[in-house]
């Protein structure tokens, strides 16, 4: 199995359409039903939100990066498959 890297993680988001649905450090996508990924420390930490954005879970701390990719991708995945609507909103248009 390949190691991913942060940039074939941003193709893969990009290329599957997960930008609804994967926060890529910070608030990319929507707050709701959604994976989110971050920094803490040497860590990388992952967590996902509920339908109301509230987090789901305490997040998941990994020492490696692409562990942490890659459960990060799957919820984002999952969200995404659940979702056939889940597009990022254009600011200005409704």
């Amino acid at each position: 199995m390949t190691e991913l890297t942060s940039d074939d993680v941003q193709r893969i988001i990009a290329d599957e359409k997960l930008t609804a649905t994967a926060n890529w450090f910070g608030l990319t996508g929507r707050p709701q039903s959604s994976a989110w990924i971050d920094r803490d420390g040497d860590a990388w930490i992952v967590w996902e939100t509920d339908e109301r954005g509230g987090r789901f879970h305490d997040p998941v701390r990994f020492d490696s990066e692409s562990e942490a990719l890659d459960f990060f991708l799957r919820i984002a995945r999952r969200y995404r498959a659940s979702d056939s609507h889940a597009v990022r909103r254009i600011e200005g248009r409704e």
